[in-house]
C-alpha cells in the first residue's frame, strides 16, 4: 500500500512538472537567446510579427469565406422559401379541386341513389302491372292500339330509367377517377414540398455552420490582435536596439556568411579598379580602397545590407552612401550622381534597397561606383561577402 502512495505521489510530481514546462514553453519561446545580436534580436522579431500577420490574413480570409458562404445560403434558402410559399399555394389549390370533385361525387352519388330508387318503384309497378291478368289489362284499355302503346311505354321507361342510371354510374367512376388523379398529384405536390423543405434545413444548416465559423474566426481574431500588439511593441524595441548597434561603428567586426551582400549594380561585373590595387593619384601613391564598378550614369545602386545611413564622406567620394551595419561593419558607396529619394542621414535601409544611381561625382574620372567596405575603420574586400556566383562573373 505504502509502495502504491509513493508511485501515485511520483506520477502526481511529473504531471504537474509537465503542466509548469506547458505553461512556461510559450513564455520562453518569445524570449531572446543571450548570444544574439540586435541585428538577429530583429530579425527574430520581424519574422516572429509576419507569422502572426500572416497567421491574422488567414484566419481574416477563413472569416470573409464564411460570410460570402453564409450570404450564399441564405440566398439560397430565401428562394427556396420562395418555392415552398409557390407549392403551398399549388396544395392549397390542388385540395381545392379535390373538395370540389368530393362534392360533385356526393352529389352524383346521391343523384343515383335516387334514379335506382324511382327505377326500383317503376319496376315494382311494372312487375305488378305484369302479373295482372291480361284479361284486366285488356279491360282497361278501349282498343288494342291502346294496350299495344300502354305495353311499349312501359318497356320504354324502364330502358330509360336503365341508361340513365348507367349513365349516372359511368359518371360516378369517371369522377372517381378524376379524385384519385388529384389525390396522386396532391400527393406528388406534398413530396416536393417536403423535398423543399428538407433542401432549406440544409441551406440552414449550412448558413448555422458559417456563423459559427465566424464566430470562431473573430474570436482568434481578438487574441491574435493581442498578441499582434505584443509582438509589435517587442519588434520596435528590438528595431530601436538594433538602430543603435548598427549605427556604432567601434564594436568588433560582424562576421557574415559567404553570400550576404547584395550585389549593388546588378548586371555590371566589371572591375575598372579593384581592391588593395596601388596606384599614383595626383603624385600620391594610394591603396585603392574599394571596388570599381563602371556602369551608365543613372544606374541603380541598391544596399549591399541593412542599416542606418551617413550622408558624410571625404570631399573625393562626391555624393556618397555611408551605411553602417553594426559591429564596426560600413559599406560605401561613392562617385554617386544623386540619392534615391527618402535616403538620408539617420534613415534605416534594408538589403537591396534603392539607395542612389551611378555619377561621377567627387575625385572620378568617369561614371562608375565605387563599393567599399570598412570594419573598424579599415578598408576590407568586400568580395569575401559576396555571392558566388557574383564573383565568379566579376572580370577586369
Amino acid at each position: 500500500m505504502e509502495r502504491r502512495k509513493k508511485v501515485v505521489r511520483a506520477v502526481c510530481i511529473i504531471l504537474a512538472c509537465l503542466m509548469a514546462l506547458t505553461l512556461i514553453a510559450p513564455v520562453a519561446a518569445t524570449v531572446f537567446a543571450e548570444d544574439q545580436t540586435p541585428a538577429d534580436k530583429l530579425e527574430q522579431a520581424k519574422q516572429e510579427l509576419e507569422a502572426i500577420e500572416n497567421e491574422i490574413d488567414e484566419i481574416e480570409s477563413s472569416k470573409e469565406a464564411a460570410q460570402k458562404s453564409k450570404a450564399y445560403y441564405e440566398e439560397l434558402a430565401n428562394a427556396v422559401k420562395t418555392q415552398i410559399e409557390a407549392q403551398n399555394n399549388l396544395i392549397t389549390a390542388q385540395q381545392e379541386s379535390i373538395n370540389q370533385k368530393q362534392k360533385e361525387l356526393e352529389a352524383k352519388i346521391t343523384e343515383v341513389e335516387s334514379t335506382q330508387a324511382l327505377f326500383d318503384a317503376r319496376m315494382k309497378t311494372m312487375y305488378v302491372q305484369h302479373n295482372r291478368s291480361s284479361l284486366s289489362v285488356l279491360l282497361g284499355v278501349t282498343s288494342f292500339a291502346e294496350a299495344l302503346r300502354y305495353i311499349q311505354n312501359l318497356q320504354y321507361i324502364a330502358q330509360s330509367d336503365t341508361d340513365l342510371i348507367n349513365t349516372l354510374r359511368t359518371q360516378k367512376e369517371e369522377l372517381d377517377a378524376q379524385i384519385a388523379e388529384l389525390d396522386a398529384e396532391l400527393a406528388e405536390l406534398k413530396q416536393q414540398k417536403a423535398d423543399l423543405e428538407a433542401q432549406k434545413q440544409q441551406y440552414v444548416n449550412s448558413v448555422t455552420a458559417a456563423n459559427n465559423q465566424i464566430s470562431a474566426a473573430e474570436a482568434e481574431l481578438e487574441v491574435k490582435s493581442e498578441e499582434e500588439k505584443e509582438l509589435q511593441a517587442k519588434y520596435q524595441q528590438a528595431y530601436q536596439e538594433w538602430v543603435a548597434w548598427a549605427s556604432d561603428t567601434s564594436g568588433s567586426s560582424v562576421i557574415l556568411d559567404e553570400g550576404e551582400f547584395y550585389w549593388p549594380v546588378p548586371g555590371y561585373y566589371r572591375i575598372s579598379s579593384d581592391y588593395g590595387v596601388g596606384r599614383w593619384i595626383y603624385g600620391v601613391y594610394d591603396v585603392h580602397r574599394g571596388l570599381d564598378i563602371p556602369a551608365p550614369a543613372g544606374t541603380p545602386i541598391y544596399a549591399a545590407f541593412g542599416g542606418v545611413v551617413s550622408t558624410k564622406a571625404h570631399w573625393s567620394y562626391g555624393t556618397c552612401v555611408k551605411i553602417s551595419h553594426g559591429g564596426g561593419m560600413v559599406t560605401i558607396y561613392g562617385h554617386m550622381s544623386a540619392r534615391a529619394a527618402g535616403i538620408a542621414d539617420g534613415v534605416t535601409v534594408t538589403k537591396g534597397q534603392l539607395i542612389g544611381y551611378v555619377g561621377s561625382t567627387g575625385n572620378s574620372t568617369g561614371n562608375h561606383l565605387h563599393f567599399e567596405l570598412d570594419i573598424n575603420g579599415s578598408p576590407t574586400s568586400a568580395r569575401p561577402y559576396l555571392d558566388p556566383e557574383i564573383e565568379a562573373a566579376l572580370h577586369y
